[in-house]
């Protein structure tokens, strides 16, 4: 499966861009889903269709959703609250509800839902691509960093609850086996790894990280960046490129939407026109190697297929 992502700030294009690669991929026969994990969607929009958190058949070889991110957190949260339930099921002290009332609401969890919702389109083995259109930029950068950032500490729980083994073990071989009483039942604590459902738990996390940070630096996963022709907008653009850099994954192309091209512009659009050259002609000397492509500003926002396609096969590939 191949992955595609459209970074850029709020009203860029990050929506128009995304849908028409989309229709441009499924035309060329490739089975794909675009699938909208930004929180102000305009996916339907662009399609001119009603698009909602379930995937909708939106063309031949083409399914469309919009994610509900509130709805993916709760999710998120409830099957964590299920495992952890599951898992220290031996500690029935802990408020594990009260905790995850309080998660809900914590920063990071936003990213955590986002990067969950990734995981589980890529995993639906129909399609042949998965095309997102992204939260903006800051988000986006931080939901493409999370898997590296994660493998970090679920390293180290890896090595505490080896370390918590290995003494359980040692007072095994002292007391003898461990116990616990739950609901009336008595539950045998482990000090073998292959036995202890955290331990379980934390490796099968660390595999699904490894397997989504991968794939972020894949040569099968293009990002590409929206944006504009503008002075601040290519200082930001290699900020996000240096940003991912950090984590190993490449940029693939900058499209620079809303490009004034007109003969014999008024003098009000001509310092823009400036501009847009300048911007052009340092995007391409300062940032080697990563196409720079133009997408006019056109008279009437693309909607629906047929225009979406256009602005593909005109302008994207």
């Amino acid at each position: 499966m191949k992955t595609y992502f459209f970074l850029g700030k709020g009203g860029v294009g990050k929506t128009t861009a995304s849908a028409a690669w989309s229709v441009g991929l499924a035309r060329s026969g490739m089975k794909t889903l675009v699938a909208s994990i930004d929180p102000a969607h305009n996916l339907g929009d662009a399609f001119a269709a009603d698009l909602g958190d379930r995937i909708t058949h939106v063309a031949d070889n083409l399914d469309a959703v919009e994610v509900n991110i509130d709805d993916m957190i709760r999710a998120y949260l409830d099957e964590l609250s299920v495992k952890m339930k599951h898992t220290y099921s031996y500690m029935s002290a802990m408020n594990i509800d009260g905790y995850f009332d309080i998660l809900k609401d914590s920063p990071g969890i936003e990213e955590y839902a986002t990067m969950e919702a990734i995981k589980k389109f890529v995993a639906l083995a129909q399609y042949d691509a998965v095309v997102f259109d992204t939260p903006p930029t800051g988000m986006t950068i931080r939901v493409l960093a999370m898997p590296r950032v994660s493998l970090l500490w679920t390293e180290q729980l890896v090595k505490m609850r080896k370390r918590i083994l290995a003494t359980r073990g040692m007072v095994e071989n002292v007391q003898g086996r461990l116990e616990a009483q739950v609901d009336g039942e008595t539950v045998v604590l482990s000090s073998d790894e292959k036995e202890d459902p955290i331990m379980q738990e934390l490796v099968a996390y660390r595999e699904e990280l490894k397997t989504l940070k991968d794939m972020f630096s894949s040569d099968q996963s293009y990002v590409s960046i929206v944006t504009m022709a503008e002075d601040l907008a290519l200082l930001e653009t290699k900020r996000i490129i240096e940003s991912l850099g950090k984590f190993r994954i490449r940029v693939h192309a900058i499209y620079l939407n809303k490009f004034f091209a007109m003969a014999n512009p008024p003098d009000e659009i001509k310092g823009k026109m400036e501009e847009q050259e300048r911007v052009v002609a340092r995007m391409k000397a300062e940032i080697p190697g990563i196409a720079v492509k133009d997408i006019p500003l056109l008279r009437n926002s693309p909607r629906g297929i047929e225009a979406l396609f256009t602005v593909y096969s005109k302008y994207l590939v």
